[in-house]
């Protein structure tokens, strides 16, 4: 009863859900025996005979209702109130809430409640439920703990009793209920129309499933998937089959990955494919693990960090000068799709034989022939998808989600770069260039004018370049001119080379770009790993002072601490009672203000020129994180009570402005002092002026308003 309980799973992404029955056995609501339904509900034979007589009555009565009221699918109790006739539309949740708790107080009885206050606690946790992220984890059990159990039926057993047969009930109509209203009427899934990658988003089934036939169709015409016999086969035909090959065959569609459709802008999509975990055994996984590592060795690319790749062309640019550097970014659309299969055969084929003739050992020869063998054979067997109940053969390159797909796009691209792009590899008399492509985003520099043009020429090859998605530092006929231009998490300045963090990855709502696991199971450990350095990337690409200036350094610094601490406050602000959220200031000390600074100063000492001295007091930094968490503290409505506690901290940090007392300037990891603080430079005038830079939060940040975000 004390794990956390993910509600979203039973609802979103479910696209088969016929009819009621396909969730629960209608036998369970027909028969007049309650024994089955009730142990349907509770599982556990001691509890079911501990239930008493009344909670029997009122359980009957939900199943006589829920036979009742579920004969159309509940669809006759949907209302929502916009006009969403034509076209693919978002439903909002508030009208998806409406509609289910019609349908959920027409089946459960009043008495069931005993009074207003546990019908509000039902309705605010249905709300809750249906407002969840995806995969998000509730502590169910906290969540109906204010439930009154001393008003009637549950006064009719004990205190303790009555809350797991409560706990076992709620669980089941949030479970089985909740959930099929949902699913069989909408369809529940997430999307890649903004940066929000955990929000779910509602559209009416029957729209959805319009949207997906059209779609599908589409693809069918394009040649993209085809049927495949026999598993298209119509019943008269497969009733010829004998029942060990009929039932062999359900076995195998089963097996077979699910294809989804991701929605893009303008009623645009990427297709996936899903297959479930347990699918895979511990055997397979292994040969799946053993094919992706030759894979990787065939493709013999070795991985150099971005940061260190810019950093050389940095000095580089420097020691000649400082010329004009010119920018292109760009993205292919549908790369795993744009594969040829046969070119990508002979590939593999080339790419072996090289690998024979260099390699000495006879059993990794051994080895990696087998291997070799099982991969041609892999990619000449044909790709299956499964939509609905019907079977189709992926014919146009591989689709995402298909497990060797990453490892065959890298092996594809990297030999088609060395084919198209041999030339921007290479560097004459201190040319300065930097060619990166990481999956299917490509990011060049040079010094050149003529050779951008000429790259992008090159990427002409390819027939699948996204230019909407392709920006420039120049002046281009049709594409798109930016002076910062941003890949895989960064901004970076075309004219002075700066790196900043993209607004992307601490601008928009933060409680979407957390995975609320169950980890959550354990609050301040979970608190630890999404705060500190395991959830906040601190490198040298924006912690240095070589091309980073020390006002933008301290800019970084504080933006760090402001994603720490929007964290902080969301997850709190979710899970935690306002009376208890003190206790994981600890926390926040332990994992910001003192290792993550650590992290930060030593990265900063550890990149900077000769000729600069880095003048500061960790009381900077440490006052700098605490103020990100007071702004936060104050955006976030739930957080307000962090606010005074805060204020302590920040006013024995605040060393700069506040009063001055001795205290470090330089501390160990261990905790001891390594030299003592320097009035001189904890009040430099230089750093007070950087400091009133940062009185708001950055602009994107938002902070979670649990009023703005149940609307």
């Amino acid at each position: 009863m004390n794990d956390p309980i993910c509600f979203s799973q039973y609802f979103v992404n479910k696209e088969n859900v016929r009819s009621f029955n396909n969730v629960l056995n209608s036998k369970l609501l027909r028969s007049e025996n309650n024994d089955a339904f009730l142990r349907n509900i509770f599982e556990d034979e001691k509890l079911l005979c501990e239930i008493s007589t009344e909670i029997k009555e009122i359980i009957s009565e939900i199943r006589k209702n829920v036979k009742s009221f579920s004969k159309h699918d509940f669809k006759n109790y949907i209302i929502v109130s916009e006009d969403t006739q034509q076209g693919l539309h978002i439903i909002k949740k508030s009208d998806v809430l409406s509609s289910c708790c019609t349908v959920l107080n027409m089946i459960i009885p009043r008495n069931f409640f005993g009074n207003i206050g546990n019908s509000n606690i039902f309705n605010i946790c249905t709300k809750i439920i249906i407002y969840s992220m995806k995969n998000q984890c509730l502590f169910f059990e906290k969540m109906i703990s204010k439930w009154d159990l001393s008003r009637f039926p549950w006064n009719t057993v004990t205190t303790t009793l009555s809350f797991k047969i409560l706990y076992h009930i709620l669980h089941w109509i949030f479970k089985i209920i909740l959930s099929s209203i949902i699913s069989l009427n909408f369809y529940v899934t997430t999307s890649k129309l903004d940066n929000d990658e955990n929000k779910l988003y509602y559209f009416l089934q029957n729209q959805w499933q319009r949207f997906f036939d059209v779609h599908l169709s589409k693809m069918v015409i394009a040649k993209v998937i085809n049927k495949f016999e026999p598993y298209c086969l119509g019943k008269r035909i497969k009733n010829k089959y004998s029942l060990e090959q009929r039932l062999k065959l359900k076995t195998i569609k089963k097996s077979i990955f699910k294809l989804h459709l991701i929605l893009k802008p303008n009623n645009n999509f990427r297709p996936i494919v899903r297959y479930k975990n347990e699918a895979v055994n511990s055997s397979e996984r292994y040969k799946i693990k053993e094919r992706l590592n030759f894979l990787h060795t065939l493709t013999g690319k070795s991985y150099e960090k971005i940061e260190n790749q810019f950093s050389t062309l940095y000095m580089l640019w420097v020691k000649n000068q400082q010329p004009k550097l010119y920018f292109v970014k760009t993205d292919l659309s549908n790369a795993f799709g744009s594969i040829n299969k046969d070119k990508l055969l002979k590939i593999l084929n080339e790419r072996y034989i090289e690998f024979q003739k260099l390699e000495k050992s006879l059993y990794v020869k051994n080895k990696f022939t087998q291997l070799y063998k099982e991969m041609v054979t892999e990619l000449r067997r044909p790709l299956l998808i499964r939509a609905g109940s019907t079977i189709y053969e992926w014919k146009e390159g591989l689709v995402q989600g298909y497990k060797y797909s990453p490892a065959l796009s890298e092996l594809y691209y990297s030999y088609l770069d060395k084919l198209y792009f041999k030339e921007y590899f290479k560097k004459h008399n201190n040319e300065l260039k930097l060619f990166i492509r990481v999956v299917d985003d490509y990011f060049y520099i040079t010094d050149s004018l003529e050779d951008a043009h000429s790259f992008l020429k090159a990427l002409s090859n390819y027939r699948n370049v996204n230019f909407a998605k392709t920006f420039v530092n120049f002046q281009h006929p049709t594409i798109k001119y930016s002076e910062n231009i941003t890949f895989l998490g960064y901004s970076y300045s075309t004219v002075n080379l700066e790196v900043s963090r993209a607004s992307t990855v601490f601008g928009g709502n933060m409680c979407y770009k957390i995975c609320f696991s169950p980890a959550i199971a354990d609050l301040g450990k979970f608190i630890e790993n999404r705060i500190g350095q395991s959830g906040i990337q601190i490198n040298k690409h924006i912690f240095n002072f070589y091309y980073n200036n020390e006002g933008l350094v301290w800019h970084h610094i504080f933006v760090t601490f402001c994603l720490s601490a929007n964290k902080f406050c969301t997850i709190l602000a979710i899970y935690c009672d306002e009376n208890k959220m003190s206790k994981y200031l600890a926390v926040y000390k332990t994992r910001v203000t003192v290792k993550l600074c650590n992290s930060i100063l030593e990265t900063l000492n550890k990149y900077q020129p000769q000729d600069f001295i880095f003048k500061y007091c960790v009381n900077h930094l440490r006052y700098l994180a605490y103020k990100a968490l007071f702004l936060c503290a104050q955006k976030t409505p739930k957080c307000n009570v962090l606010v005074p506690y805060v204020n302590i901290e920040l006013a024995k940090t605040n060393c700069i402005n506040g009063k001055w007392r001795e205290h470090s300037s330089k501390i160990c990891r261990r905790g001891k002092s390594v030299m003592p603080a320097c009035k001189e430079v904890c009040k430099r005038a230089d750093l007070k002026i950087i400091m009133k830079n940062f009185d708001n939060l950055p602009v994107g940040v938002q902070c979670y308003n649990h009023k703005l975000f149940y609307q």
